[in-house]
């Protein structure tokens, strides 16, 4: 859909939507075409800052995200890797309120309603609109391995994939890693949300162990059969720059772990210890 498009559309659905919604308990209220956007990621944030610039900021517009900041996940692996701070990488909502007049709302939805055009939020509020925006993201399927259902294995076995608390606890996890110690990263089968992210992870520890812990090592284990994104850039800077600190293992299916004793446990593969598992 074109921008004239979207915007006529989203406008002209206002006379059928907002006469039949205005006696429904919404967090903001007024009149005009309004646009609830579910996510404030990436494409969440952007989608209401165009919608908002692009109507001439004549449509409402609502972003509904749980969080107070925005923490971006590309750069977050520099956090890691000990050469840049959250702050870097930590942008508050309030921008999108003060540059572009976007109403955010710190919630969560928790159904919609698209015959009354209504969602519903995790505090008891509704929000009527016009036109939905969904870009709530991705999730990690935690369930897949057992142990990590376990109580408190979440906390010591990290992901650091939604950047933010766990990007710090993992940071915190490696200075306080002895030197000679072993961080292992696990890589799931492809395809999967930024193929060479683990990767470029693998590369900032080495780099930081190289300065810091030069007894330390990176290992990769990897379920695809080989690197799934610039292997030969990636293969090429671990053989010139991190040679003896990284070590790649390919067709390494994880399939449980264990957080009391930091164990991956494989399909085919022994079992595998580690000072920090991620």
């Amino acid at each position: 859909m074109q921008r004239r498009q979207f915007i006529q559309t989203s406008a002209l659905g206002s006379a059928a939507g907002v006469m039949g919604l205005t006696g429904c308990a919404t967090v903001g209220g007024g009149s005009g075409p309004k646009v609830v956007v579910v996510g404030g990621g990436y494409g969440g944030a952007t989608a209401a800052k165009y919608v908002r610039m692009w109507s001439d900021y004549g449509i409402q517009v609502t972003l509904v995200e749980p969080n107070a900041s925005f923490v971006s996940c590309p750069i977050s692996n520099l956090v890691i890797g000990g050469s840049k701070t959250m702050a870097d990488i930590t942008t508050p909502y309030d921008n999108l309120t003060r540059r572009h007049g976007v109403t955010v709302v710190q919630d969560s939805v928790t159904s919609i309603d698209p015959q009354a055009r209504k969602v519903k939020l995790a505090s008891g509020g509704e929000l009527a609109y016009d036109r939905l925006i969904l870009s709530p993201g991705v999730d990690l399927m935690n369930d897949t391995l057992p142990g990590l259902m376990k109580p408190g294995a979440q906390d010591k076995v990290l992901h650091a994939w939604k950047a933010g608390p766990q990007t710090v606890a993992l940071r915190r996890q490696l200075e306080s890693m002895r030197d000679g110690g072993v961080y292992a990263i696990t890589i799931p089968m492809a395809p999967y949300r930024c193929p060479p992210g683990p990767y470029e992870r693998a590369c900032q520890v080495a780099n930081y162990f190289s300065k810091a812990k030069p007894k330390s090592k990176v290992l990769i284990l990897d379920e695809n059969d080989d690197v799934t994104s610039k292997g030969p850039l990636f293969k090429k800077a671990w053989a010139d720059r991190y040679k003896g600190i990284i070590e790649y293992r390919s067709k390494h299916k994880v399939v449980d772990v264990d957080a009391t004793t930091n164990t991956l446990k494989f399909e085919f593969n022994d079992d595998l210890k580690a000072d920090v598992l991620n």
